[in-house]
């Protein structure tokens, strides 16, 4: 079902080996540029990257005071909170809806219980148990 695939390659040829070896003239002119750049410049290179800190630092602090800033989660929460409002009504009415036929249910069991433990049934008792199983069925249903 399953047949080795053999291949001619040599095994210290894999496929970052040839990207290393496609791609070694560039990085190397990379490499030696930027070292260039690096030794001829040396105080002008670490004043940018002292300003780029500052700034970023000082952008990052001047964000949070703009009024008008739309990516802010606190507003981000407030527009979800505003346009899911129905959604959570809906979610709280539904808790409602499930507590109060819990309480139903509890109070049919404790009635159901309590003519259970009867030791004589009549025919009053049947029918109650009858209607009870009926709204416990309603109760059930979505």
């Amino acid at each position: 079902m399953f047949r080795k695939i053999r291949s001619n390659r040599a095994p210290e040829k894999t496929v970052w080996a040839d990207l290393r070896d496609e791609l070694a003239p560039y990085i190397k002119k990379i490499h030696h540029s930027s070292v260039l750049v690096l030794s001829r410049f040396p105080r002008t290179i670490f004043v940018c990257m002292v300003i780029a800190v500052i700034y970023s630092v000082l952008w990052s602090f001047s964000s949070d005071l703009k009024s008008g800033n739309h990516n802010s989660p606190v507003l981000s929460r407030k527009r979800d909170s505003v346009q899911n409002l129905k959604r959570s009504r809906e979610g709280l009415n539904s808790i409602s809806k499930t507590a109060n036929d819990l309480r139903r249910t509890i109070t049919i069991r404790e009635k159901v219980d309590s003519v259970l433990n009867k030791k004589k049934l009549l025919r009053a008792d049947s029918i109650f148990l009858e209607d009870a199983l009926r709204e416990l069925k309603l109760i059930q249903q979505p």
